[in-house]
């Protein structure tokens, strides 16, 4: 049996994608267009605080307010940071820097067990599918 792990009164989970992209994050059930997902809170990281040679928290970071010195960066609370990448996304993520949280809405009807994804919007280190 698929070992599984959601937050109470979700409708999404995450699990194995049985692929080489290891853990991905699923619907629990039918996810009609426009439907906010996620709403999540971020941690604000600074550049300064980002080592230039790619090691950790790089790569652990989303770009957050890249104009504002000391909020370029955050780290994404929630499920956030478990979405895959896919040329063809069904989700969409908008920032709210006064919340301090990024909301993850639905661009197109989702069904029951399928993966959730994003663009990423920069290089892809992998092979996409």
């Amino acid at each position: 049996m698929t070992k599984t792990y959601g937050i109470l009164g979700a409708k999404i989970r995450w699990g194995d994608t049985s692929s080489e992209r290891g853990r991905g994050v699923f619907a629990m059930e039918d996810i009609p267009q426009g439907t906010i997902i996620e709403q999540g809170p971020v941690i604000i990281v600074p550049a300064s605080a980002v080592p230039d040679d790619g090691s950790p928290p790089d790569g652990y970071l989303l770009d957050w307010n890249p104009e504002e010195e000391g909020e370029e960066h955050c780290m994404p609370l929630g499920y956030i940071m478990m979405y895959n990448h896919s040329k063809n996304p069904n989700i969409e993520m908008e920032n709210d820097e006064e919340e301090m949280t990024i909301t993850v809405k639905a661009t197109r009807d989702i069904q029951e067990g399928e993966e959730i994804c994003w663009d990423y919007n920069c290089h892809i280190w992998f092979d996409e599918e």
